[in-house]
């Protein structure tokens, strides 16, 4: 599964769905989950994290916390993927959706991590969310 930004921010930024992302990026941090994020989405979240004030040095613990998630794969989109994101803009997704959505194709993935009902549109792709808290 391909991550999106939101579930990143919803604990970076202490939202109302923090404990669920935090559970399950834990297992993917364990390995007990493989999934995808590529780094158009961590850059998105560099950006988000600076507009809420957020200083230098949490954005490097973001960063440095990923290279230890045994579980997580880092993709570098390409030109290729940016040019074949526009095309998805016909769906009714933003360009950040779009290339959202490419990077998964990208990569095989046939779910996306997230709480952005924009994937629900996409039939060839299932929008997921962190499971509930027991």
């Amino acid at each position: 599964m391909l991550i999106d930004a939101n579930i990143f921010l919803e604990f970076l930024l202490d939202q109302q769905e923090a404990q669920r992302c935090l559970d399950f990026l834990e297992k993917v941090r364990e390995g007990a989950v493989r999934a995808v994020v590529s780094t158009f989405t961590i850059d998105s979240i560099l950006i988000e994290l600076e507009r809420h004030q957020h200083d230098a040095e949490i954005m490097k613990r973001f960063l440095q916390s990923l290279l230890g998630h045994k579980g997580l794969r880092i993709y570098v989109p390409t030109m290729d993927d940016r040019l074949k994101a526009i095309a998805h803009l016909a769906l009714g997704l933003d360009f950040e959706d779009a290339l959202t959505l490419q990077s998964a194709i990208a990569n095989n993935e046939k779910e996306i991590m997230s709480f952005d009902k924009d994937f629900d549109k996409i039939k060839s792709i299932k929008r997921t969310q962190p499971p509930l808290p027991n």
